[in-house]
């Protein structure tokens, strides 16, 4: 309290000395007068736009006490924010009070006479005001509308309020009384961004931004400060997802506010795959990666999750440890050493004795008799044909997505596959064609017996 008082009497110094070099400038009057706003004296002090009403009025000595009327001296009537107080009764019952009030510094901000500008302010604008003491945010290239056009008061209280930073209201209600359309958003959509109910400048700077949206920074720099878990995947992963990493690449599937689908995506995850994915996308190392939507577009077969419009079911959306985004392992080569764990992505679906058992008579409908032809196939130490060897993964119009023909190299080898009602024969680059039948087992040409073959 004792700093307050002595700066307050430093302020009626102050306003004593600039009283006595006007009374300098004029001719003092030689009896005490009646008002000092006269022709003689303070004439200009009721000529502003906007007036004191005090000086309106004459009435000096709601202000002014005289010490010598004769004399022309005068002192305040009353020390620091007291005298403004007095009389603007409620400007400081908020909990929060501008620090200009507590020190009783009200013409930091206000003429006490007159002022050519609103609320007897000493600058053209509140944001100019605001400004010589504030970092308002008007020198940056995406200001708050607000600011941009000086009305700080718009967001802020002048003197005092319940809130902190002199916010008219709690900072969230606050951002909704004027973007009306974002908080009927929030309430419709089953899906919200927490930051978006409850901390807008968790990502947005209130004042103004460098960036579009007054961001505090570029996605996807701006998700990673909250998903760290996100950042690692996309930064450290053996295959990064160009679509992740790129500037603003979160916003590429997501809406920042909420939406419909789940993890606030812009559309359904197919949709949003398909936007890019629709034709040969060419990776950094020239490789084409094949247009999903041209692979599945009319094809009669589709692979489950391709059906379910379930990429996820497979792909990794940020990064993996594995070729194409895949979740889990799946060679990527038509031939491969069998492990169960090179074969972990199918067997996340399949089951794992599709490949580990040799006979059975209801496993698989891919079977000669009781011999399971995906073991014969698969189930190698050593260049074993992988699914890919016969089996197309997102589409295909033979039943079981059997392929047409699988890349070998530069050359397409054909399948040549043909469906029986109880089982079929193929006739591919690789072999003679060969029969099956689950009911009357086919005894090829070039092959042993079936009770006699190795499947090594």
């Amino acid at each position: 309290m004792a700093d307050v008082r002595r700066y307050s009497r430093a302020s009626v110094v102050a306003v004593v000395l600039v009283l006595a070099a006007c009374a300098l400038a004029v001719k003092k009057p030689t009896s005490p007068p009646k008002t000092c706003v006269t022709e003689e004296c303070h004439a200009d002090y009721g000529q502003q736009a906007f007036v004191h009403g005090p000086v309106g009025l004459g009435d000096c000595k709601s202000c002014h006490e005289a010490l010598d009327p004769n004399a022309h001296t005068y002192t305040l009537a009353r020390e620091g924010w007291d005298l403004c107080e007095y009389c603007h009764l409620d400007q400081t019952t908020g909990a929060h009070v501008h620090e200009p009030l507590t020190t009783g510094d009200c013409t930091e901000c206000h003429d006490p006479h007159g002022s050519a500008n609103k609320a007897l302010i000493t600058t053209e604008t509140v944001a100019q005001l605001c400004q010589e003491c504030h970092e308002t945010g008007m020198d940056v290239k995406f200001p708050h509308g607000p600011v941009a056009v000086g009305e700080c008061t718009i967001c802020h209280a002048s003197h005092s309020a319940d809130h902190d930073f002199l916010l008219n209201d709690e900072p969230t209600n606050l951002c909704f009384s004027c973007h009306v359309v974002t908080h009927e958003e929030l309430g419709k959509f089953e899906f919200v961004h927490e930051p978006a109910q409850n901390d807008c400048i968790g990502c947005h700077n209130p004042h103004g931004a460098a960036t579009m949206k007054m961001l505090k920074a570029e996605a996807p720099q701006l998700c990673y400060s909250c998903h760290e878990d996100i950042q690692t995947i996309a930064q450290t992963a053996r295959y990064k997802h160009s679509a992740v990493t790129e500037e603003n690449g979160c916003m590429h599937c997501h809406t920042p506010h909420a939406s419909t689908i789940q993890f606030q995506l812009k559309a359904t995850p197919i949709s949003l795959c398909e936007s890019c994915h629709d034709a040969p996308v060419e990776k950094p190392d020239g490789e084409l990666i094949a247009s999903f939507t041209a692979e599945v577009e009319g094809k009669q077969f589709l692979h489950g999750p391709v059906a379910q419009q379930d990429c996820k079911g497979c792909h990794a959306v940020h990064g993996s440890e594995h070729f194409r985004l895949l979740i889990e392992d799946y060679p990527r080569l038509f031939y491969a050493p069998f492990s169960t764990d090179n074969y972990a992505l199918c067997f996340s679906c399949h089951p794992e004795s599709l490949v580990l058992t040799q006979r059975t008579a209801d496993l698989t409908e891919f079977r000669n008799g009781d011999l399971n032809l995906h073991y014969v196939h698969v189930n190698k130490a050593e260049r074993g044909r992988t699914c890919r060897s016969c089996h197309a993964t997102h589409a295909s119009d033979l039943p079981k997505h059997v392929r047409e023909s699988v890349p070998y190299g530069a050359w397409n080898l054909p399948i040549q596959f043909k469906k029986t009602e109880t089982g079929g024969s193929c006739h591919p680059g690789c072999h003679l064609a060969f029969g099956y039948d689950r009911v009357a087992p086919v005894v090829n040409e070039a092959l042993p017996a079936i009770t006699e073959l190795k499947t090594e």
